[in-house]
């Protein structure tokens, strides 16, 4: 029986998997017979409707991580695109709080390995933030370099020579058996990713978790302890924004955002036309886009509250001022 392929997408929070991710629906949505399932952090998702409209299927999965809350939503999600004979390859991105061991345990369970070939894990890095989100995040982000068949270091546009060389050295010293690529907005080969061969991560991973199985007898607390060593401490929430808002003002509200604040995306009307704002560790990106039914603003971080961003809404002069 052929097996239906996998392939997984990690990466911290604006990284630029949701590039990667529309490149291949963009390339190969009308050449291979593929699927998506796109994993949020929060209540309201946002790369799923950026990812929409390639005619195929589409899951977004939101609220909480693959890892925890989510597993077994994911677990169904990928055997019912299986099972559907208009889906051979289903690409599954990540939220950017993902834990990579976590979902690899779902792939070396026997009812997935029997059905499903899963080829390289690919981590996108955002190269130029790379020390920052390492000295911030420690072992959590690490293990998505760690456990990773392929490895982009992303926004070459963004950083110097020098610069990338060090982080090329750091991401070598991690992983010195992945494949390591450099890309601006992910612009690489796309048959290494769809067409590389089966995870060498994944066998990995599955041969050290069943020699220690046999070592350790782990009590509950302890694995739930282990988890959440590995794992981003994130809060999120979503604010709406009903009204037009000024370009100059939203650019200036970031700007006053606290450093926990790791990620923001969503939709606000801009001189009545939609746009997509997305902001990823300070750096913010504004781009028209289709027309939406709802406008707000997703806030992902450390320790963040809604309150702070809500007073700053109201009082940053962020509505459109009226054309005299």
């Amino acid at each position: 029986m052929k097996k239906t392929r996998v392939d997984m997408l990690f990466g911290f929070l604006g990284s630029g998997k949701t590039t990667l991710a529309a490149r291949i629906l963009n390339e190969y949505g009308a050449k291979r017979r593929l699927a998506l399932i796109v994993n949020e952090f929060g209540d309201v998702g946002v790369d799923g409707e950026i990812l929409k409209g390639n005619s195929i299927d589409v899951v977004q999965l939101s609220t909480g991580c693959l890892c925890c809350t989510l597993k077994g939503s994911l677990e169904a999600a990928v055997l019912e695109l299986g099972a559907k004979s208009d889906v051979d390859h289903i690409i599954i991105e990540a939220t950017g709080v993902a834990e990579p061991e976590e979902v690899m345990s779902s792939f070396a369970a026997e009812e997935f390995t029997d059905r499903f070939e899963v080829g390289p894990m690919v981590t996108v890095v955002d190269a130029p933030k790379f020390m920052k989100i390492r000295t911030m995040l420690g072992p959590f982000y690490e293990a998505q370099v760690e456990k990773s068949d392929y490895v982009i270091l992303n926004k070459l546009d963004m950083g110097d020579v020098d610069l990338f060389k060090e982080v090329q050295a750091e991401v070598e010293n991690l992983n010195p058996d992945a494949v390591i690529r450099f890309a601006e907005r992910c612009d690489v080969d796309l048959n290494e990713v769809l067409d590389g061969p089966t995870s060498m991560a994944l066998q990995n991973w599955e041969a050290h978790d069943q020699e220690h199985s046999h070592d350790h007898d782990h009590s509950h607390d302890d694995a739930h302890d282990h988890h959440h060593a590995l794992h981003a401490p994130a809060d999120s929430f979503v604010l709406d924004v009903p009204d037009d808002v000024d370009r100059d003002a939203l650019i200036e509200l970031y700007a006053k955002a606290p450093e926990s604040l790791w990620r923001s995306k969503g939709f606000v009307r801009i001189k009545g036309k939609d746009h997509l704002v997305q902001v990823a560790m300070g750096s913010v990106e504004i781009t028209p886009t289709d027309p939406r039914d709802r406008h707000y603003l997703v806030f992902i971080g450390d320790g963040i509250e809604p309150d702070f961003f809500t007073a700053l809404l109201e009082n940053s002069n962020l509505a459109e001022a009226p054309a005299s």
